[in-house]
């Protein structure tokens, strides 16, 4: 999950229930600026300026704590930064500012950090303008330095301390802000950790960080599951949206070999989307405006697709009445797609051999070629390297078609692109549909989608009817989906096997989920393949 992934409207919620409004599983309470101010004003009149202060601190770093832990349990983060950034997206859905302008230099593994930056239209400098009149003599945005002390402080893992370095409320033209671990402060440390240092907040503070410990230690191992890709915004070619970097590497190659005249074979499971990077090649090809013609191998009968194929003259066959060319005839010198290339029986793969050896083609019935000037992109989603081992498929036309190859990712392979492709068909079906709740977004990314992009468009569809205009729920997915998927530690350790014995099933495991791909494997596992396959064949401990 990317912080550019988050939707505010997708994070609050209401409780059917009770109609309470929730961020998470928390209530959320709803009051006003005048009311807040208010309640400042009394504040200071009771307890002072020093102390007054210090309480809407501490309320606002209790509430950033809070808000960090809840997004991680809603959200699985790529990485903390994204984590770390996701503040910024939230912060105008709280009404409490708008942050621009922000640097941020952030080392996780050695807990360091420096984040600066600007609000604008702090509901705190805007309550002093309103109600005080004069300029301030210092910064008064407490709740939301805070807030961010708060959320900061629960990613990094130590104290983290946001120093307002100047205040709209004094006159400036906007907030500005700086925010570090606590002893990095070097002019005057005590000062500024004395609004969270009162001897009468540390005890529910010590109890806080215990708690915050706890979390962290829980999503320090989620994080250990996951790999870290660094992945770009999603972009939309010819209809191919994505993120993840291998489908980037599928449409780069796609790019590079659109403006030749060679064949290309497309393969991957069902529902990966080979026809659309058939159309892409199409588009981006000079051959873009012309026909492009899809024909599905295993949807016509045997005794038909070479008359689909090559075509046929008037009384070649029973109801042959008038002379038909055929697709890759009709298909000009446009492009034309045949998909399931593998279901072509034996006969008709040594006639469209020939027909791509020679670039012509002879109907059914006739005796005279006819040349033909498509391209073709072949696709299947079976392994025709096996295939040809097995005497299915034609060794040279599996060269000749495999000029140059394509193999395009199952979508558990890619989990980025999970959720912006949800996204994307739910726009379409309504631009204004208010999304997906968080319970569905990590059920979404966590199912092993094994009808690929079909299935998710599909989901989405069947989701989006019965959900009627509300956030899309658990209850709203198909059965498939909403069933709870079994805890994969289970089936590893159920038994309590040896350190030794428990490394080898799980190396089993990532071998399954890569399909018998080693290299790939080893790549997720971090590791070599030597050491994968050390982890394969050691023998468990006696």
């Amino acid at each position: 999950m990317l912080a550019q992934d988050l939707r505010p409207e997708e994070i609050f919620r209401r409780d059917r229930a009770t109609g309470f409004p929730l961020f998470g599983s928390q209530r959320l309470l709803i009051t006003g600026v005048p009311t807040l101010q208010r309640f400042g004003n009394d504040l200071r009149t009771i307890m002072g300026q020093r102390t007054s202060a210090t309480v809407m601190t501490r309320l606002g770093y209790d509430t950033g704590l809070a808000a960090a832990m809840a997004l991680a349990d809603m959200y699985e983060f790529d990485s903390p930064e994204e984590w770390l950034k996701s503040f910024k997206v939230l912060l105008p859905a709280t009404g409490m500012a708008v942050e621009r302008d922000s640097q941020i230099h952030f080392d996780p593994e050695n807990k360091t950090l420096r984040y600066t930056g600007i609000w604008e239209k702090s509901f705190e400098a805007q309550v002093w303008s309103m109600f005080t009149g004069g300029a301030s003599d210092k910064p008064v945005c407490h709740v939301l330095s805070g807030i961010v002390s708060g959320f900061f402080t629960a990613i990094l893992g130590k104290d983290v301390l946001v120093h307002e370095l100047s205040c709209k409320a004094q006159g400036h033209d906007y907030c500005t802000f700086e925010a570090r671990p606590m002893e990095e402060w070097g002019e005057d440390p005590l000062k500024i950790h004395e609004p969270l240092d009162e001897d009468w907040l540390n005890d529910e503070i010590h109890r806080l960080q215990k708690e915050l410990k706890q979390s962290r230690e829980v999503l320090e191992k989620r994080d250990q599951e996951l790999q870290r890709l660094k992945t770009g915004p999603e972009k939309n070619r010819h209809g191919i949206v994505f993120r993840s970097p291998e489908m980037g590497k599928i449409v780069e190659l796609a790019e590079i070999a659109a403006p030749s005249n060679s064949t290309v074979l497309v393969q991957g499971e069902s529902g990966t989307g080979k026809e659309l990077v058939a159309r892409f090649i199409h588009k981006a090809s000079q051959r873009g405006d012309e026909p492009f013609v899809a024909i599905n191998c295993a949807a016509i009968p045997h005794t038909l697709i070479e008359s689909e194929l090559f075509g046929h003259l008037k009384g070649s066959f029973t109801d042959a009445r008038a002379d038909k060319k055929g697709l890759l005839v009709e298909a000009g010198q446009g492009t034309i797609f045949m998909d399931e290339v593998g279901e072509l029986g034996m006969e008709v793969q040594a006639k469209l051999l020939r027909a791509l050896q020679q670039r012509e083609v002879r109907p059914l019935g006739g005796l005279k070629t006819v040349p033909i000037q498509a391209r073709i992109i072949a696709a299947a989603n079976q392994d025709l390297r096996e295939m040809v081992e097995q005497g299915a498929f034609r060794q040279d036309l599996f060269y000749r078609l495999s000029v140059f190859p394509l193999l395009i990712p199952p979508l558990r392979q890619r989990r980025e692109d999970i959720l912006i492709l949800a996204r994307h068909f739910l726009s379409r079906l309504d631009p204004s549909h208010p999304g997906f709740t968080p319970e569905v977004v990590r059920r979404m990314q966590a199912y092993h989608w094994p009808g690929n992009i079909r299935e998710l468009e599909n989901c989405v569809e069947y989701a989006y009817i019965l959900s009627s205009r509300e956030p899309i729920h658990m209850r709203h997915l198909p059965i498939s989906m909403a069933e709870k998927p079994r805890d994969i530690f289970d089936d590893l350790a159920g038994d309590f096997p040896t350190p030794r014995e428990l490394v080898r099933r799980y190396a089993r495991h990532v071998l399954q989920h890569t399909e018998g791909n080693k290299t790939q494997a080893a790549r997720l596992m971090g590791v070599s393949p030597v050491t994968l396959w050390r982890y394969l064949n050691q023998e468990a401990e006696t």
